[in-house]
């Protein structure tokens, strides 16, 4: 299996040197650039096409959440995962909401970000336990009208996506097309007023929809 080939963009040397120097440690893991400012992030990763970019969620003079939804449209094969010291609500929805795959603390256990980067590298989502308590408090309800109009096969594909499978496997597992799972994700999104599989998983387990 090649390696997992990964982008930096940290406008701090330092962390982005450390982060480097942790990452190349792992044998199946390439830090194949570096990005100091956000004005070169596109070019750099449009040039370099990454497996995963590492993006921190501030960088002065650069927006960063704009950054992000350019990235998915442009470069829809590279995952982004967030490396940021904020757990702020704007930060974490305004970043998962533009297509980052996942979100980790920069004081996290360092072993946790190489956890991350295989996870979303697999076509996982990655978010740092403490930052999962914020998404739940930006996805949680009064109005538990939605839940109850989610349908019995809704239910099903919510179920599925809450145990990390992806669409194929849900279609798989309940003898579906992929292209009805996905008719279905986006049903659930609707109808829970989320954007993302981590908001809507998060807002089942919190309305005790599903287990953890």
């Amino acid at each position: 299996m090649s390696n997992i080939k990964v982008v930096l963009a940290e406008d701090h040397h330092v962390v982005r040197a450390a982060v480097a120097t942790f990452l190349t440690k792992e044998p199946d893991i390439e830090v194949v650039g570096e990005v100091a400012e956000g004005s070169t992030l596109m070019d750099a990763v449009e040039k370099l096409r990454p497996d995963i970019l590492i993006l921190d969620a501030h960088m002065p003079g650069h927006k960063v959440v704009q950054s992000a939804k350019a990235l998915r449209m442009n470069c829809p094969d590279v995952k982004i995962l967030v490396l940021s010291a904020y757990n702020r609500r704007e930060y974490v929805v305004g970043l998962l909401s533009a297509g980052a795959a996942g979100y980790v603390l920069k004081d996290d256990p360092p072993e946790m970000l190489v956890r991350a980067v295989r996870k979303v590298a697999a076509g996982g989502e990655w978010i740092s336990p403490r930052v999962a308590k914020v998404l739940v408090k930006s996805v949680r309800h009064d109005d538990k009208s939605a839940t109850t109009a989610l349908t019995d096969r809704e239910m099903e594909v919510m179920e599925l996506m809450a145990h990390g499978h992806k669409n194929e496997e849900i279609a798989e597992k309940l003898v579906i097309t992929t292209q009805t799972v996905k008719n279905h994700v986006r049903s659930i999104f609707r109808k829970l007023g989320v954007k993302t599989r981590v908001e809507a998983v998060l807002y089942a387990i919190n309305n005790k929809l599903i287990r953890p």
